[in-house]
């Protein structure tokens, strides 16, 4: 076990360095990030700060997360950005990507738009080439829409021009006179559109209902459901033989101590990706996030082959890890799993026990001197 831990040391510093050498990107955390329009930023941005106002051009593609967001330059590469209040005004060459409370769009898009916040709207000067696609309490397009678009809201305003199809899923829509649709218009609303003679559509106005969600007592695709079960045994083989003392103190763990491991597992289930997403906004410890977030779905993952082991295990009533006979009760293990998930009510539940529990005794095991009894039966059979 004291060997594997040096061993996962050393490998973690070694992907460390490289993830810091890797790639030419610019991680800055401050109070306020300003570039004025002779500014140019050549390198991808990882930006965070309470105020950011970007008037010069980025060369490459840009990642901010703010309070107040202002986009007023010139957009080379993708931008990606989250924030309360979003306005962007400057000209994007690639795609837009936005989430926040108020999101205000006015400028040139040469590509498409994906926005989700509470109020989105998108001004009469915001001229947009590709789809859009805008999720959001309220709705307010007035511009130049090149692409289709979809919309999802709860009240939605249309008074633009439109040259694919539209499609809206409201509780409430509003066309204003003067709106121009060159496509379809399909929508989904409790009640029926009628449109002013002064909008101009012309495509086809269809409505849609909302079907009821059909109640299925089985997940509907089986086959891929026991396909995962088959990807996942494979896994667990490999896994299991490579590393059998970790194996056997995650089987010992959970056998003997499943109330910690519950503990370990429902802290850890929260706290590791929290953790991770703290360090991802600071300069240092970013290629530590990016790590510790893959270390985080990779114990996830073999969590349910731990489980399984041990009970398939419980079910041929064998108490002791043996790495020559583990094909049998995990396979019976795994198989139980995805017959019990395979039902609709079902699955939820013991997906989150069984990554709750086994999260724990992967980590408690990962920590843990192993178990004298599982040392000495990984050692016979190897």
């Amino acid at each position: 076990m004291f060997t594997l831990k040096k061993q996962t040391v050393k490998t973690l510093l070694t992907l460390a360095l490289f993830a810091l050498q890797a790639q030419a990107i610019e991680f800055v955390r401050t109070e306020q990030f300003n570039t004025e329009p002779n500014n140019v930023l050549s390198e991808e941005h990882w930006i965070s700060a309470e105020t950011i106002t970007i008037s010069g051009e980025t060369l490459d593609d840009l990642f901010t997360v703010s309070t107040r967001l202002g986009l007023h330059g010139n957009f080379m590469g993708d931008v990606w950005s989250g924030g309360d209040n979003i306005s962007a005004a400057g000209i994007f060459n690639d795609n837009l990507r936005l989430i926040g409370r108020l999101i205000q769009i006015s400028g040139t898009l040469n590509g498409s738009l994906i926005a989700v916040g509470n109020t989105i709207k998108i001004d009469p000067t915001a001229t947009i080439e590709k789809s859009i696609i805008c999720l959001a309490e309220t709705i307010l397009c007035e511009g130049t829409i090149h692409g289709d678009t979809q919309i999802i809201a709860k009240k939605v305003t249309l008074n633009g021009a439109f040259t694919g199809d539209v499609s809206i899923t409201a509780q409430e829509v509003i066309i204003l006179p003067g709106t121009r649709i060159s496509g379809n218009l399909k929508y989904t609303t409790p009640k029926e559109i009628i449109l002013s003679p002064a909008v101009i559509l012309n495509g086809e106005l269809t409505r849609t209902f909302e079907a009821a969600p059909a109640k299925h007592i089985f997940k509907p695709n089986l086959i891929g459901h026991y396909m995962l079960a088959l990807a996942t045994f494979i896994t667990g083989l490999v896994f299991l033989g490579l590393f059998p003392r970790y194996s056997g103190g995650s089987f010992h763990a959970l056998n003997t101590s499943r109330g910690t491991c519950l503990l370990i597992g429902c802290a850890a289930l929260f706290m590791l990706p929290i953790t991770a997403t703290i360090l991802l906004f600071t300069l240092i410890a970013t290629p530590l996030s990016i790590l510790l977030f893959l270390f985080y779905f990779i114990l996830l993952y073999l969590s349910k082959i731990i489980v399984a082991l041990v009970l398939g295990s419980a079910i041929l009533r064998r108490t002791e890890f043996n790495k020559q006979k583990v094909a049998a009760p995990l396979a019976l293990g795994l198989l139980t799993i995805y017959t019990l998930t395979a039902f609709v009510a079902a699955s939820l539940p013991i997906n989150i026990l069984t990554l709750i529990i086994g999260l724990g005794a992967l980590l408690l095991a990962l920590f843990k001197n192993p178990d004298p009894t599982t040392q000495t039966n990984s050692q016979t059979t190897s």
